[in-house]
């Protein structure tokens, strides 16, 4: 019979979760778009800006290598001022979130919504006050939001979308098995079923991996939201393989301006140099 592991305990006795080195990477793109954001639209929107997770995860992660506690992002945007928090996650996960922050000094601004926020979704936005600023963090681990969920989610109101998007190796490996399945999965994620006719295309995994991106980003025009292309940030894993791309998506094009600031200095120290 094979051995459960034990749960990975952090510094303050609660569960965390074990993640890899790149979660560092992220965190930096991360806190750096928090920053610029939240002070660019301070005054406008001071006593209106919220923050919604809808994969809010336990709040620590652990890197396997080096045994290094990171800050989930719930505590990170914590740190940031927000008036308004929502945090979302399967009930397992969102117990210890809640343990976690039950005597942080912003409880009381704190919603949390239990459940796949495909099914929940509409409590989220009940949570959320309707004439707010919203920045939505949208970090699966793999295809777990429906896109008619993050169509549902942004109706009718202002909110930026700082996402990751699976674009690596779990998404092409799979591929022959979406097949086998109709693929509804993929095409839940996508919010259209056209990836069909990339497959039939043929060519490299990674021909497919730009078509698939390509789909995704023309569902997010159709509701209204422009990325910022050539300042996508490739998350890779320890062994260089790409896991997702870290996306900004506004409506606005202050959205835009803030995640260009936030990635002109990259995670090595280095300054990005992208064509105007």
């Amino acid at each position: 019979m094979a051995q459960t592991e034990p749960p990975i305990i952090a510094s303050d006795g609660l569960p965390a979760r074990a993640t890899g080195q790149w979660v560092q990477e992220k965190k930096y793109y991360f806190c750096r778009y928090l920053d610029i954001m939240s002070r660019g639209v301070g005054k406008k929107w001071a006593g209106n800006l919220s923050y919604v997770d809808l994969f809010a995860g336990p709040g620590r992660s652990v890197v396997r290598s080096t045994g290094e506690e990171v800050e989930g992002s719930p505590l990170l945007a914590l740190d940031r001022e927000f008036s308004r928090y929502v945090f979302v996650d399967i009930p397992e996960v969102l117990s210890i979130l809640k343990k976690r922050l039950k005597d942080h000094p912003k409880a009381s601004q704190i919603s949390f919504v239990e459940g796949d926020c495909n099914t929940v979704i509409e409590t989220v936005r009940d949570a959320l006050p309707p004439n707010h600023l919203t920045l939505a963090f949208i970090d699966p681990t793999g295809l777990q939001i429906q896109f008619r969920s993050l169509r549902q989610l942004v109706q009718n109101r202002k909110m930026d979308l700082l996402m990751t998007i699976q674009l690596g190796m779990g998404v092409t490996m799979n591929l022959p098995h979406y097949l086998r399945t109709e693929g509804t999965r993929l095409t839940g994620f996508l919010g259209n079923a056209g990836w069909r006719e990339d497959v039939e295309h043929g060519g490299t995994a990674s021909q497919f991996a730009s078509r698939y991106l390509g789909r995704y980003l023309k569902e997010l025009r159709l509701v209204g939201y422009s990325t910022v292309r050539e300042r996508e940030i490739d998350i890779r894993n320890d062994q260089n393989l790409l896991l997702y791309l870290m996306v900004l998506a506004s409506r606005h094009p202050l959205g835009s301006k803030f995640w260009r600031k936030a990635t002109e200095i990259e995670w090595s120290g280095q300054r990005r140099l992208y064509p105007l």
